[in-house]
């Protein structure tokens, strides 16, 4: 018998490496796989990408110690290696590959194996065990193609523009406003950012990203033909600096097709910085583990329906400690 101990601890836990993946809490050694604010606290000693340490000091004075590593780098910790591989999510997003004495851990972290416009896909990295994050792993989240998505936003924008009213699209200020950004580079258009996604656009852009001329909305030559912002901000103002405006959410819950009404917006479009239910499965075929642990987000069913495909796999969450024959 072989025991890989892990653990789910607010986050992957290695108790024989001392070593968290992407915990929510402060603890004394972890990874950041990404710098999305429900995967970053103030650890003692982090490691994460060059560009998850600049994107999460910018967006977080505060962080404890990150240590940069770049991908493909391996380091030595106790009793194990650690090497950062691209996951796709976001710039500067990675796996986590854990070697052991005992075989090789790889966490995905968030995960997105189609090509973006600011992110390196991921691929997959050979493991005995696989822990794979869920988040649209369930099969009605299969995205349609992203070209395909990207040119209906434009043709909605479009219409918009005819009707008189400014198309606002709903995208967050890390990674998927960038994404929006970068879809509508050849149209031409006056676009405003709002403050904390110009923020984050402006270290993409010092990072090496390109991207269309923008502005950050409030301080635009002229009225925007387009604005992006967060979620969280299309309520605040917006009326007195554009007039009328129509609203867009661009993200993977648009297959649920009650999301427009709860989300009280004139149109959503399916495009997403994550895998997608096949990519999540095929991934982990490619991959190939003895053992496949499925975390965060749908992680029941995803295990399910690996199982149903011939995979050895279940809910990290629903295990106190993993052991592997």
């Amino acid at each position: 018998m072989i025991a890989y101990p892990i653990l789910w601890d607010s986050g992957v836990y290695l108790p024989e490496q001392r070593l968290w993946l992407d915990p929510r809490q402060p603890r004394p050694r972890a990874v950041i796989s990404h710098a999305h604010s429900d995967h970053v606290a103030a650890h003692a000693l982090a490691y994460a990408t060059p560009a998850t340490r600049r994107l999460v000091t910018h967006r977080r004075p505060a962080v404890g110690s990150v240590e940069a590593v770049p991908y493909g780098d391996p380091i030595a910790l106790d009793r194990c290696e650690v090497t950062l591989y691209p996951a796709g999510h976001v710039l500067g997003s990675a796996q986590t590959l854990v070697e052991t004495d005992f075989g090789r851990i790889l966490y995905t972290g968030d995960l997105k194996t189609r090509r973006g416009f600011t992110s390196a896909p991921a691929e997959p990295v050979p493991a005995e065990v696989l822990v794979l994050e869920s988040t649209f792993g369930k099969p009605h989240y299969r995205f349609p193609d992203a070209g395909e998505v990207i040119a209906a936003m434009i043709s909605w924008c479009r219409g918009v523009l005819d009707g008189g009213a400014t198309p606002v699209l709903l995208g967050y200020s890390l990674g998927k406003g960038q994404e929006i950004l970068s879809a509508l580079a050849a149209e031409g258009l006056l676009i405003a950012l709002h403050p904390s996604l110009f923020g984050v656009t402006e270290v993409y852009r010092e990072l090496g990203c390109d991207f269309p001329p923008y502005q950050r909305l409030g301080a635009t030559v002229g009225q925007p033909t387009v604005v992006i912002t967060p979620p969280s901000a299309r309520r605040h103002g917006l009326a007195d600096q554009l007039g009328e405006f129509k609203t867009a959410a661009l993200t993977g819950w648009a297959m649920d097709r009650s999301l427009k009404d709860r989300l009280e917006v004139d149109a959503v479009f399916p495009l997403s910085d994550h895998a997608d239910f096949e990519e999540l499965c095929c991934y982990a075929e490619q991959v190939n583990a003895r053992m496949t642990y499925t975390v965060l987000g749908f992680d029941e069913e995803l295990a399910m329906h690996l199982r149903r495909r011939g995979l050895r796999a279940k809910p990290l969450a629903a295990v106190d400690q993993l052991r592997l024959f």
